[in-house]
């Protein structure tokens, strides 16, 4: 069986791709997949398929839902996959099964090798725990406010590693892949200043000195016009380290300025 949140909710069982047309029960399956094993309870549960206004039946409802989602996964090989444990329900994983977990084994993998020195493979691991990422995760249930906020929580720690990559890129010396690779995350979120100094190293170190100050200009025009707020003190530092082509903006004070 493999399960994936990191994009649409999406069921395999024995490579075969299994629709789950009711959208209460994709609803509970993303609920129990999030928790990664942990129980999560009845009222929680209630309240996320029914929103804080659950109807009298809403108890024999649920068990119901999960009936059926459970007769779907025995039909297709997964036994005794959601086990009542009171004060709710768990889904029983295994190694290898939750896109999230390997999504965290390859982000930590890939911080050990950073670790030790190791850029080249912890750029190869972060690498391959970006790719496991197939759109917005939750895309499909993002209706429901519980699993709306578990997206954002996620889209944070995808952000967070994409930003060790490109340090991890930087400390390469890959400098174009870097700014390839940081453009459309920019776009997606202007205010992000980790991504902004990636991007300002990358142009700085490639001989764009004029391209790392104009993206700084871009990032304060910005957050004045539509947050009253300036950069922060280490951007602003990064700022002025590229005005003055400060030798200190070498490959070997990557790591300090990450």
């Amino acid at each position: 069986m493999e399960i994936k949140i990191l994009g649409p909710i999406s069921l395999t069982c024995e490579k075969e791709t299994i629709r789950i047309r009711s959208f209460k029960q994709r609803t509970i399956l993303a609920l129990l997949a999030c928790s990664n094993g942990a129980v999560v309870s009845v009222d929680r549960l209630m309240d996320a398929l029914w929103q804080g206004a659950s109807p009298p039946s809403a108890g024999k409802n649920l068990q119901v839902y999960i009936w059926h989602l459970r007769r779907l996964l025995e039909s297709h090989g997964a036994l005794d996959r959601i086990r009542y444990a009171p004060p709710g329900y768990q889904l029983m994983l295994r190694p290898g099964e939750l896109d999230l977990v390997l999504f965290q084994q390859h982000a930590q993998e890939a911080r050990r090798a950073g670790d030790r020195g190791d850029h080249q493979q912890a750029a190869e691991y972060f690498r391959k725990a970006l790719s496991i990422w197939q759109g917005e995760a939750l895309a499909d249930v993002l209706s429901i406010p519980a699993l709306y906020a578990e997206s954002v929580h996620l889209d944070e720690l995808r952000l967070t590693v994409l930003e060790e990559y490109l340090a991890a890129e930087l400390a390469l010396g890959e400098y174009a892949r870097v700014i390839s690779e940081v453009t459309a995350p920019i776009r997606a979120h202007p205010f992000r200043e980790q991504l902004r100094m990636k991007q300002m190293l990358a142009l700085y170190l490639s001989g764009r000195q004029s391209d790392a100050l104009a993206a700084y200009n871009t990032l304060h025009r910005e957050l004045g016009q539509e947050l009253g707020l300036e950069p922060s003190a280490p951007l602003q530092e990064l700022q002025r380290l590229v005005l003055h082509r400060s030798p200190l903006l070498n490959s070997a004070l990557l790591s300090h300025l990450r």
